[in-house]
């Protein structure tokens, strides 16, 4: 059975500690339109009183067996909310198309969102039906992903973990975010690089990316600039892309020579770019894992410096 709690279960996870919600803060100077996705909440207590035994069964059977992907059928009292493609589903399709490929050794594409279905308790579940493409033989591919809007606790703004990952009717991979199989070394708070990171003690575990790097990887550190910047304005910022990136430095403590450090599966990223219409930004993404299958969390911040 689809277990409603398990949110809650994960969410005990930062309980040490009082989580902090991302601050809505304006758009970037020239702002984009904004567009409210907000959907309308019609339940109140008297609902339950009237719940039909049919129409829970239904919606039971289609959370239960889609793992709350495929839901089509919405009653009041249910946890999930259909919210189709808007700019928090896309981005995060792409997150969840990134773990994948970064996983499996991939290279699949983004076309568009099918669906998404969102389940709110403590925070926000996203299950992502996307439209998605696989260029080696150009074949078009139905891709799930669910995607937790989690709490913030380390100094970021943001917080995205990954936890299903998959071609559709493959197999499933469900399992719970385990915090404590994250390495000690990534849950301190994060902060912006120091002055002497690159030749202090510490210099082993940093490389400045090259600009060969980045163009091979354009893609995909394109997508890390976006996310950024979503962390601090959550609205669409197809008026800002693509980025030129300016500076890259990677910190990890992975024993890899230092152009392979890029692809470490812990990794903290110091990237500084500007943003089409001259905005000057800078951000860190903290990449972990805890060793599952395409398992992610991504810990985000950003700071304007104009």
């Amino acid at each position: 059975m689809f277990e409603y709690d398990v949110m809650l279960d994960e969410a005990n996870l930062w309980l040490d500690e009082p989580p902090h919600r991302k601050r809505k803060l304006e758009a970037p100077p020239p702002p984009p339109p904004i567009i409210d996705y907000t959907l309308p909440t019609t339940f109140s207590d008297s609902d339950e009183e009237e719940i039909d035994p049919v129409e829970r069964e239904k919606y039971r059977k289609q959370v239960v067996e889609s793992g709350g992907f495929d839901v089509d059928f919405f009653p009041v009292y249910g946890s999930l909310d259909q919210s189709g493609s808007t700019p928090s589903t896309v981005l995060l399709s792409k997150l969840g198309l990134h773990s994948y490929n970064f996983d499996k050794g991939t290279n699949l594409q983004f076309r568009s969102v099918q669906k998404a279905n969102e389940e709110f308790a403590s925070f926000t579940m996203y299950y992502i039906t996307v439209e998605a493409m696989d260029p080696f033989n150009a074949s078009p591919l139905t891709f799930q992903t669910c995607v937790w809007d989690a709490a913030t606790k380390s100094n970021e703004t943001s917080r995205f973990i990954t936890k299903v990952c998959r071609i559709k009717g493959t197999s499933k991979e469900t399992s719970l975010w385990d915090h404590d199989a994250v390495d000690e070394f990534y849950k301190d708070d994060i902060s912006w690089l120091q002055d002497d990171a690159l030749t202090g003690s510490d210099m082993l575990q940093y490389y400045e990316v090259k600009e060969s790097d980045m163009r091979d990887n354009n893609e995909w550190l394109q997508l890390y600039a976006e996310l950024v910047m979503f962390s601090k304005w959550e609205t669409d910022l197809s008026a800002y892309l693509p980025v030129k990136m300016k500076k890259i430095v990677v910190r990890t403590r992975e024993d890899v020579e230092s152009s392979k450090k890029l692809r470490s599966k812990n990794a903290t990223f110091y990237m500084s770019f500007t943003a089409c219409g001259g905005l000057q930004c800078r951000g860190i993404i903290r990449r972990t894992t805890d060793g599952r299958p395409q398992h992610m969390s991504f810990q985000v911040n950003c700071w304007i410096d104009n």
